[in-house]
């Protein structure tokens, strides 16, 4: 497994499980996440993506929209 690879399942796993407290103060943004924090967060996914970047310039962010409010993924 690349290393980037294992730390990025990580990183899901950490917001799949905080995406209602994610959600409380930043719904209908986007969340870029490394080391299973917030690093990047923007009205627009380019935005989240070069914060991520210029705070960890040798990481490859998570990138997810935080939803407005519960929704089904089908």
């Amino acid at each position: 497994m690349v290393p980037d690879e294992k730390r990025l399942k990580e990183d899901f796993k950490w917001l799949t499980k905080n995406t209602a407290s994610i959600q409380k103060k930043n719904a209908g943004k986007f969340v870029a996440v490394v080391n299973k924090s917030i690093a990047g967060l923007g009205k627009t996914a380019k935005e989240a993506y070069e914060k991520a970047k210029k705070a960890f310039p040798d990481k490859e962010p998570l990138l997810d929209m935080v939803p407005q409010k519960e929704f089904l993924l089908l």
